[in-house]
């Protein structure tokens, strides 16, 4: 096959006069902020961060060649905003003010590279290792996690509360630290993933139940965080078109959603889907068997093989796999839509933005190969 050429290179090759007549690399906007193009490097849990929780020169390393290399919009992944909620080890945990310095270093790399860069806040929920977090996992109610074999415990009305107040706070941080805007992770069975499913929130008080009580918790984070951050800073949103399990998040709760969020003022939305339950709905593509069954303890390496042939037909490729339910959610909202999953050719990419589908296109992956590896 050969060496694939570096993102970076092949952006540069391109033509002026292509790039002008591209509607790939047209000029944006997302809010306050101007982006130079219509590409979006879409959050990725990268696992550079130090045991002591310091930002990494390998880590700076990686969005440097990625600033440089001409994607408009970065979006880091995985900034856990409370410590109870950590889903994957040697990611940032922001919960305090001491990571402002480090945050800085990168936003100046970024910066110096004309791109922007938008932080991804989250909290994992139930999907956290009791390892790394040193307790049971929080969860809306107490269903067990089939695939890790963990029940979570029902998270009470004071730690919701806190756990908002988490998320605002570091909202303010990384503005503080020079971002231009931030983004909650409400997708992938995350903690507001999870108050939105009817699978995993089964309460009966004023945080579950009905779609408006599902809806609360991410209404109220993102109102807690416009009271730190203001107005004007951008904050915008990934969420699932669809759980793609049975009594998880649908796409008509998505749409319904997405016109809240786009009524009382969010800046973007970001569509995707699948939970980790779901096998690789999410990252559609080739299982690496290998990578799993060597993290796998000997129960859970029989469970897999025991699915397998069904874990990859849910995760057979095909390009472009939110598209659907991203033009669904884009006839109901004001608001750019950013759509990622499967995006490789570059004509598809200029018909969905042309077409109307969506209004931004992002990737990992491809950025991955590039950037990381």
């Amino acid at each position: 096959m050969g060496v694939q050429p570096k993102w970076g290179t092949y952006y540069k090759s391109i033509p002026k006069e292509y790039k002008k007549l591209s509607i790939l690399f047209t000029p944006t906007k997302i809010g306050s902020i101007k982006l130079k193009n219509r590409f979006v490097s879409s959050a990725t849990v990268e696992c550079m961060i130090s045991k002591d929780n310091s930002i990494t020169d390998k880590y700076l390393k990686v969005y440097r060649s990625l600033s440089k290399g001409g994607v408009g919009l970065i979006i880091p992944g995985n900034y856990f905003v409370n410590k109870t909620g950590v889903a994957v080890a040697r990611n940032l945990v922001i919960d305090n003010d001491s990571v402002i310095g480090d945050l800085r270093k990168l936003t100046d790399i970024v910066h110096e590279n004309d791109a922007r860069i938008i932080a991804q806040l989250n909290h994992g929920g139930r999907q956290c290792d009791p390892k790394v977090i040193g307790q049971t996992p929080l969860c809306p109610s107490p269903v067990k996690d089939w695939l890790s074999g963990i029940r979570p415990r029902q998270i009470n009305t004071e730690e919701i509360e806190e756990i908002i107040k988490s998320f605002a706070e570091a909202a303010l941080r990384v503005k503080l630290a020079g971002f231009d805007g931030v983004q909650l992770n409400a997708a992938h069975g995350y903690l507001i993933n999870q108050f939105l499913s009817s699978r995993t929130n089964r309460r009966k008080d004023d945080w579950g139940g009905t779609l408006e009580n599902r809806m609360r918790f991410i209404i109220e984070v993102y109102m807690a965080i416009r009271n730190q951050v203001g107005k004007e800073f951008p904050v915008l949103v990934k969420i699932n078109a669809s759980d793609n399990i049975k009594s998880g998040v649908t796409l008509p709760e998505s749409i319904a959603l997405s016109k809240k969020l786009d009524e009382m003022g969010i800046d973007a939305i970001e569509i995707s889907g699948g939970i980790r339950e779901t096998g690789f709905t999410t990252t559609k593509g080739d299982i690496p068997d290998d990578l799993l069954l060597n993290n796998f303890n000997m129960l859970q390496g029989f469970l897999f093989r025991f699915i397998k042939s069904k874990l990859e037909k849910a995760a057979q490729f095909q390009e472009g796999y939110h598209l659907d339910q991203a033009t669904a959610i884009k006839k109901n909202v004001n608001v750019p839509v950013i759509l990622v999953g499967g995006l490789r050719k570059k004509i598809m990419m200029e018909n969905i933005l042309e077409q109307g589908h969506a209004d931004l296109v992002s990737m990992s992956r491809p950025f991955i190969v590039n950037h990381i590896l």
